[in-house]
C-alpha cells in the first residue's frame, strides 16, 4: 500500500506550491496579518521559494512556531496570545490563520482560534482551512472567499463606466513581470475599467467595492470559487476566459453578453466543445493552458490540447484535462510531438518519448528558476514567438 501511494504522488517531479502558501500569496498586499500554523522555520519555504515579492514589499506573514509539546499536549492559548501580541503591535486590517499537516492531524480548531483572537483584538479574523496537502490555488480561493465575506459591501454598479474585476491574480500564476500589466491593457483597450484586481496590485479598501463592477472576469482557477461566491451574494455575473491571441474577440463578446444578460459564461461555454489534437500539449495553470491551446487551435486547427496537474476548481472544458498525476501525464503524453510546460517537466517528457519541449515556466512549479523565460500570453508578439518555438520542427 505504501509503495502504491508513493507511486501515485511524486516520483520525478517536485510538488507545486502548497495551499497554505497560496493563502499567504493571495492576501500578501492587503495590509493584513497571515499566520501559518506550523513549526518554526517553515515560513522560510514560503518566503524563499513561493513569494517573489518578499525582498521588495514587506508583509506581515508569520509562523506560529508550533512545538512538539504543543502538538502532543495542545497549547492553543500560547498561539492565541502570540497572535494577539503581534496584532496589538502591528494593527493589521485583518488576521488570517492557515493550517498545515500537524494541526490537521491533531484536530486544531482554527476557526475557534480565529474567533478568540477577534474577540480580544476587535480585528476581523478568520481561519482558512488548509493542510499543505493540496495545491496553492485551493488555499488562495478559500482565502479570498473568507475575505470577501468580511469586507465586500453591497454597491451599485458605477454609472458611466464598464467596470470589471479581475479575479485570481497572484505571482504564483502571473509572476512579477509584465503579464498582469498586459492583461490590464487588453481590458483597457476594449473599453473596460479595472474596478478591482484580486489580489495583486490592489488595496483592501478598493476590494470592498468589488460589487460596483458589472462583470467579474476569472483569470485563473483560483478566482472561480470567488466568482461563484460573489454571484450568490450580489448577483454578479462572471466570465471564465482570457484574451489570448485570436481568442480576444470572443473574450470581449463574452463580457458584453454577461453584462447585458446578467448571466455568467462558464469555461465550457467560453471554450466550446472542441477537444483539440494530440500533436501539441500545453501544460500549466488550467485556465491559461486551456486559453493558449484554444488560441493555437484557432490558428492551427486540431493541433493542441491543455493539461494540468492542478485541480480544476470548476475550470472544465473538453480541451482541458486536470488533476493529473505523474503517471497520468506520462500516459497522456504518449504520441505527443511537442510539450510546452515548465522545464521541470522535461524529464517526464523524455520518459513519454515526446520529441520536442518548449519552456512554459510556471512560478508555482519551479519558483524563480526560470523566471526570465516566462511566456506572456497577453502580449501578441510574445505569443507569436511562443507559437513559433512550438512549430519550429
Amino acid at each position: 500500500m505504501q509503495r502504491m501511494l508513493l507511486d501515485y504522488t511524486q516520483s520525478s517531479m517536485s510538488t507545486y506550491t502548497a495551499d497554505c502558501s497560496g493563502v499567504a500569496s493571495a492576501l500578501y498586499e492587503l495590509g493584513g496579518m497571515t499566520v501559518i500554523h506550523d513549526a518554526s522555520g517553515c515560513n522560510s519555504t514560503y518566503s524563499t521559494h513561493d513569494e517573489p515579492r518578499w525582498t521588495t514589499m514587506p508583509s506581515a506573514v508569520f509562523i506560529s512556531a508550533l512545538t512538539e509539546m504543543d502538538a502532543v499536549l495542545g497549547n492553543d492559548q500560547r498561539i492565541i496570545d502570540d497572535m494577539v501580541d503581534a496584532a496589538t503591535s502591528l494593527t493589521p486590517a485583518f488576521i488570517a490563520i492557515a493550517g498545515t499537516p500537524i494541526p490537521m492531524m491533531t484536530g486544531a480548531d482554527l476557526k475557534g482560534i480565529a474567533h478568540l483572537v477577534e474577540q480580544r483584538t476587535r480585528i476581523p479574523s478568520f481561519a482558512v482551512e488548509t493542510n499543505s496537502m493540496r495545491a496553492y490555488s485551493v488555499g488562495a480561493a478559500k482565502a479570498w472567499i473568507e475575505l470577501a465575506r468580511r469586507f465586500v459591501l453591497p454597491t451599485e454598479p458605477r454609472a458611466g463606466s464598464f467596470g470589471i474585476n479581475l479575479l485570481g491574480v497572484t505571482p504564483l500564476d502571473f509572476s512579477t513581470g509584465p503579464m498582469l500589466e498586459s492583461l490590464r491593457q487588453a481590458a483597457k483597450r476594449a473599453g473596460y475599467t479595472i474596478n478591482t484586481c484580486w489580489a495583486m496590485g490592489d488595496k483592501l479598501e478598493h476590494l470592498a467595492g468589488t460589487a460596483a463592477a458589472r462583470v467579474n472576469v476569472v483569470v485563473s482557477a483560483s478566482g472561480l470559487p470567488l466568482a461563484q461566491s460573489l454571484e450568490r451574494a450580489f448577483g454578479m455575473p462572471y466570465v471564465c476566459g482570457l484574451p489570448v491571441g485570436d481568442l480576444t474577440p470572443r473574450w470581449h463578446a463574452a463580457i458584453e453578453w454577461a453584462a447585458r444578460h446578467r448571466q455568467s459564461v462558464t469555461t465550457e461555454q467560453f471554450f466550446g466543445q472542441e477537444r483539440g489534437g494530440s500533436e501539441v500539449a500545453i501544460l500549466g495553470e488550467p485556465l491559461q493552458a486551456a486559453a493558449i491551446a484554444t488560441a493555437m487551435n484557432l490558428a492551427h486547427p486540431g493541433t493542441a490540447r491543455a493539461l494540468s496537474p492542478l485541480p480544476s476548481l470548476g475550470i472544465d472544458a473538453p480541451i482541458l484535462s486536470t488533476n493529473l498525476s505523474e503517471d497520468m501525464i506520462r500516459e497522456t503524453l504518449r504520441g505527443t510531438r511537442v510539450l510546452a510546460a515548465d522545464p521541470l517537466f522535461d524529464l517526464i517528457a523524455e520518459e513519454a518519448n515526446v520529441t520536442h519541449t518548449v519552456a512554459f515556466p510556471h512560478e508555482a512549479c519551479s519558483g524563480r528558476l526560470y523566471r526570465d523565460m516566462m511566456v506572456n500570453p497577453f502580449d501578441h508578439q510574445a505569443l507569436e514567438r511562443f507559437f513559433d518555438q512550438i512549430f519550429a520542427e
